[in-house]
Formats: structure tokens, C-alpha cells, sequence
């Protein structure tokens, strides 16, 4: 049985419509270079970020079992990337016109770079992509993201599940003059998981659904739940317990001073196909304050008095976190349609910007749509119009 889900909490909604808004710009300069937006440099803490805070929310208080936990995952993650890759896999121009597949990206699966010749290629290593890799079609690249948080999600109930079962045996032996806590074993689970993310990286190693990158992510989605306690009971505390408002601004600004100091920018750094760069621990310090940098921030916007351009920029970034599924795949697809058809003319200094308002009206289009008619791919309830596009 699955209880009521709890209500939502604002600064942690507005955090990952913030990322996703990060990820779309990182996006739009990948299809138009010449928008200069600096968001290369984002790069390892965007997704970092995101599982870190999808950790956080990882809760198995509604769910009474593993079973009642995998039906629920299964039904608001896995369906939805399933059917949404298959959609936009349906509409995707290739399929309906194969000379436009030279500007199509370029695809890799597990080490594997195909030889296209035909639309039924494109369609057979398009399917092994979504079914076999894990990273969705061509024309809806972004929901790998979405598969992963499915393949994490679970992976992370095994690990705690285990964890307590341990701890608990190992306090009951009489020689154990230490008690091992379950979250003192899930860290080093998580430190395992890394390493083990990190090997496979280094020997060029790729696994069916992703699995290597599974567990470089599972280190960060670890992180996250590890510290919901800590950031819960100090940075979000108020009254006497409350850290002071200075405090948390100057650790969010010592944070992304030492994100610029570590962070390198490398074109091939992707999480997605578990390119990590050439250092491991800059890649970690620089992913770990460039979280708590952002952690920092969102904690201390949501203290400051809700001034109107304040609730306006943080209705917008709720709003985006509500509909993430939608602007993952739809954004994606509108920069795909644009890159086949019309990327010549966009990609100068002058007009690739408008590519920007484009994608904002295709969005503002295709939220309405999805959350009102095809809600059902997506494993969510249907709303309103006004609804799905508020920013209340």
C-alpha cells in the first residue's frame, strides 16, 4: 500500500528547476555554439547536483516493501522514459527523411560507434540505445537521466536496506566495541560505488543500461541522503537553531570560489556516458563545492522576504521542476529540429540567442499539451492548463 506523499518542500523544488534551467542552457550552446554562455564550465555540477539532490528526497516511508517501492519507480520513472523515447523516436525527422541524418548527433552505444546506412539502422541501433544502454533515442537524448534515476533509485534501497541489516547484526556482537551506524556502511558504499565508477571509466569500460555510470551516480545520490539530516536540522533550521543568514551567503560564495579554482572545462566530460576527466579527486572537489555552493544559495534565497521578482524567479524555477520530464525531452527535441533543418542560419552571433525564446514558446506549448492530454506517458494525474503552467 502506498500512503499520501508529503508536501513539497520550495527550496529544493526551486534547486532542481534551477539545474534543469542550467541544463537546457548547456544545451542550446551545444546545438549553437556561437551563444558563448559559459555553461561548459558547469559541467561537473550540473548532474552532480541533481542526483545529489534527488538523494536527499529518497525516502521508503510510504512504501511497505521493496515490491510497493519498484511498482511506484516503475510507474513515475521507467514507463514514462520508455514511452516518452518512443515517441519522440516516432516523430524524429530521420525516421522520415534519412538524408538529414549526417546532422544528427552522433551516436555511441556501449563503446560501439554503428554504421548507418538505412532509416531501419537508425531505428534498430535507436531502440538499443533506449533498451540496451539506457540513454533514450536521438530525438529525447536527455531522459538517459530519467533511466538512471530509475536505475539508482532502486540500486539505493538494496544499499540501505543491506546496511541496516548489517549494522544491526554487527552492534549485536558482543567483540563490536564500536557501533557501526547503517549510514557509516552506506558511505562506504558509496566510496566503493565511485571507485568502482571510476575504474571502469579509466579501462574505457561500458555495461548494458548503463551500469557504470549507475555507480558513479550512486555515490552523489548516497551524498544527498547522507546529508538531509545535517542540511535539514542546521542550514534549514529556524528560531535559536538557526545558522545564521551571513553564514550560510559566505559559505555559498567561498563554495563557488573554490568550484572555479578546481573545476576544468573538458568538451568530453559527460556523466551520461561516465567520461569523468583526468583527475578524480578535482573532479569530486570541484563537484563537491560546486554543491554546496548551490545547497548554500537556495537555502538562503528561501529566508530572505519573498519580494514579488523573487516569487515570480522562484515560481518559474517550480514550475520547471514540476514539469521536468516535459522540458527534458521537448527542449532537447526543439534544438533537434532546429540543428537539422536550420542550424546554418542560427549559429551565428546575431540570431543563435533567439534560439532561446524559441525553445521557451515550443515549452510553453508542449507543458499545457502533455499535462492536460497526454498525461499518461508521463505517470502523472492530468491538470489544468492554467495548472501546468502556473508559477505559484
Amino acid at each position: 500500500m502506498v500512503l499520501k506523499a508529503a508536501a513539497r518542500i520550495g527550496w529544493i523544488d526551486e534547486f532542481k528547476g534551477f539545474v534543469l534551467l542550467l541544463v537546457c542552457l548547456y544545451h542550446v550552446e551545444q546545438t549553437f555554439p556561437t551563444t558563448h554562455m559559459g555553461t561548459l564550465h558547469l559541467s561537473a555540477l550540473r548532474m552532480s547536483a541533481f542526483f545529489f539532490i534527488s538523494g536527499m528526497l529518497f525516502s521508503t516511508r510510504r512504501f511497505n516493501n521493496f515490491k510497493d517501492y519498484f511498482v511506484h519507480k516503475t510507474k513515475v520513472l521507467l514507463l514514462p522514459y520508455i514511452c516518452l523515447s518512443l515517441l519522440f523516436l516516432a516523430i524524429d525527422p530521420v525516421v522520415y527523411n534519412f538524408d538529414l541524418f549526417p546532422k544528427t548527433p552522433r551516436m555511441t552505444i556501449m563503446n560501439i560507434r554503428p554504421e548507418i546506412t538505412s532509416v531501419w539502422d537508425y531505428l534498430y541501433w535507436n531502440l538499443a540505445k533506449i533498451f540496451v544502454a539506457g540513454k533514450s533515442s536521438i530525438g529525447s537524448g536527455p531522459l538517459w537521466f530519467v533511466f538512471t534515476l530509475y536505475s539508482v533509485s532502486l540500486m539505493f534501497y538494496g544499499v540501505q536496506a543491506l546496511a541496516n541489516a548489517l549494522s544491526q547484526v554487527l552492534n549485536r556482537r558482543p567483540q563490536n566495541k564500536f557501533g557501526v551506524t547503517s549510514k557509516v556502511i552506506v558511505a562506504i558504499a558509496a566510496i566503493a560505488s565511485l571507485a568502482g565508477g571510476w575504474l571502469l571509466y579509466k579501462y574505457h569500460i561500458r555495461l548494458p543500461l548503463g551500469i557504470e555510470r549507475d555507480l558513479t551516480v550512486l555515490f552523489f545520490f548516497a551524498c544527498g541522503w547522507l546529508f538531509k539530516d545535517p542540511i535539514r536540522d542546521n542550514l534549514c533550521a529556524k528560531g535559536k537553531r538557526a545558522t545564521p543568514w551571513t553564514l550560510i551567503v559566505a559559505t555559498s560564495v567561498t563554495a563557488f570560489v573554490l568550484y572555479a579554482a578546481f573545476e576544468i572545462p573538458d568538451p568530453n566530460f559527460s556523466i551520461m556516458n561516465n567520461d569523468l576527466g583526468k583527475s578524480l579527486p578535482k573532479f569530486i572537489a570541484s563537484s563537491a563545492f560546486g554543491i554546496t555552493g548551490l545547497v548554500t544559495a537556495f537555502v538562503a534565497m528561501d529566508k530572505i522576504p519573498n519580494l514579488l521578482p523573487i516569487r515570480i524567479a522562484k515560481g518559474i524555477l517550480r514550475n520547471i521542476s514540476r514539469n521536468a520530464l516535459v522540458i527534458l525531452a521537448v527542449h532537447w527535441y526543439i534544438l533537434l529540429l532546429m540543428r537539422l533543418w536550420c542550424r546554418s542560419t542560427f549559429n551565428k552571433p546575431d540570431t543563435a540567442y533567439l534560439s532561446i525564446p524559441i525553445v521557451i514558446a515550443g515549452l510553453i506549448v508542449a507543458i499545457p499539451l502533455f499535462r492536460c492530454k497526454l498525461y499518461k506517458l508521463l505517470g502523472k494525474e492530468r491538470v489544468s492548463v492554467r495548472e501546468s503552467l502556473s508559477i505559484k
